[in-house]
């Protein structure tokens, strides 16, 4: 037979899952900040990659006429 779990070790379990979770959360939040970063990096890059092609497309738009 299985002994029922007493308040108190059910609140000792609940306050270790407590404490594992707030870390898991520190490193998701961390990992997310640093996905942030690189897709505003790589945003920036396009950006600057299109402002350059539509420039030179107007470039030679205008020395063609």
């Amino acid at each position: 037979m299985s002994s029922r779990k007493t308040a108190a070790e059910v609140h000792t379990q609940l306050q270790v899952h407590e404490k594992m979770c707030e870390e898991r959360w520190k490193t998701i939040y961390k990992k997310t900040d640093s996905l942030q970063e690189s897709v505003d990096s790589i945003k920036l890059w396009l950006l600057g990659g299109l402002t350059t092609i539509v420039t030179a497309l107007i470039t030679l738009i205008v020395k063609s006429i």
